[in-house]
Parts: structure tokens; C-alpha cells; sequence
């Protein structure tokens, strides 16, 4: 399985992820920044589970998510996929948000969707 989440994430990176620049999250979005309080150079990224699916999260987020904020009343999974070991997940609950996340280096994507071969993290 951890072939098809390499491909998954592959493909994600092809499309590209529009997503806005928030000061707070937004509704309907979970939002990640890159430094605690929900700040950064270049502001945040969103995810919009609304859209659903596999999202490979903006570089300045990627494994660099100090901080977020779920905006939405669903689950989503935050996913670490290390080139060694086994795939991680995390839960994110509607409201949801962290200003100092401690899983701030392991974000590769967001999923609205867990995935079977992923250990809870």
C-alpha cells in the first residue's frame, strides 16, 4: 500500500492546490501556517474538505506547519509519509487548531479520507 499513497501523493503534486492566504481560518477550511499563532512569510494554506480528496499541502507548510485551525464540521487527516517506516495519521476534528502544533514537521498532505495503511500518530 505504500506504493499507492507514493503515487497518490505523486499525482497531487501534478495538480495544483488553489488555495487562499489566510490571517484566521477560513469557514468550511482546515488552514495551516507556518510559524505558531497562525503567522508566516507568505501566510498559510487551506484545505477545502468540501472539494474532498488527497491534497499535498503549499511548501512553506510542508513539514513546516507550526500552526491551524479547522473551520469545518467534519474529519480530516493530517498524513506523514516518511521514506522509512510506516505512514502516520492524525485527526483533525471540526474546530479543531493548535497555535503551536507539535506535529509541526511531519505534514505531507490532508486527506478526508483514513487511510488503512497509516498508524494513528
Amino acid at each position: 500500500m505504500r506504493r499507492s499513497a507514493a503515487l497518490a501523493l505523486l499525482c497531487a503534486a501534478l495538480v495544483p492546490t488553489l488555495a487562499p492566504t489566510p490571517a484566521s481560518a477560513l469557514p468550511g477550511h482546515v488552514c495551516f501556517w507556518p510559524e505558531p499563532g497562525e503567522t508566516g512569510a507568505g501566510g498559510g494554506w487551506c484545505y477545502d474538505p468540501g472539494r474532498g480528496g488527497f491534497a499535498v499541502p503549499a511548501d512553506r507548510v510542508l513539514r513546516h506547519a507550526r500552526s491551524f485551525g479547522s473551520q469545518v464540521d467534519r474529519t480530516v487527516y493530517a498524513l506523514h509519509l516518511p521514506a522509512h517506516g510506516p505512514c502516520l495519521q492524525r485527526v483533525i476534528r471540526g474546530g479543531d487548531y493548535s497555535e503551536n502544533w507539535e506535529w509541526w514537521d511531519r505534514l505531507d498532505a490532508v486527506d478526508t479520507t483514513p487511510h488503512a495503511d497509516c498508524e494513528p500518530g
